[in-house]
């Protein structure tokens, strides 16, 4: 197993042909703690959700927990892990 947790190499994603992430190179070694900060829009969420396997990524590679995050498989391994909430927008 890798040094690191989570491992990001390229990834990108676009919708309807706007990028919104363009070529995330990301190491978080194991034991630290990490959080993405940004304004709305940046591209955090689709971030999380490429590392978690919720959306497939349109070039590039990640890792988490040493899965590749391409496997659906993996993705539901890697989600019974960690705990994330997104909103589907607007104010709680």
């Amino acid at each position: 197993m890798s040094e690191f947790l989570i491992e990001a190499v390229g990834l990108r994603k676009s919708f309807k042909g706007q990028p919104t992430l363009d070529g995330l190179d990301l190491l978080v070694p194991a034991g630290s703690v990490f959080g993405f900060l940004g304004r709305n829009g940046a591209g955090k969420t689709t971030r999380i959700k490429l590392l978690m396997g919720l959306l497939k990524s349109d070039g590039g590679t990640g890792n988490v927990f040493g899965l590749p995050v391409s496997n659906l498989h993996n993705g539901i391994e890697i989600r019974s892990r960690i705990g994330f909430v997104s909103t589907l927008g607007g104010h709680i």
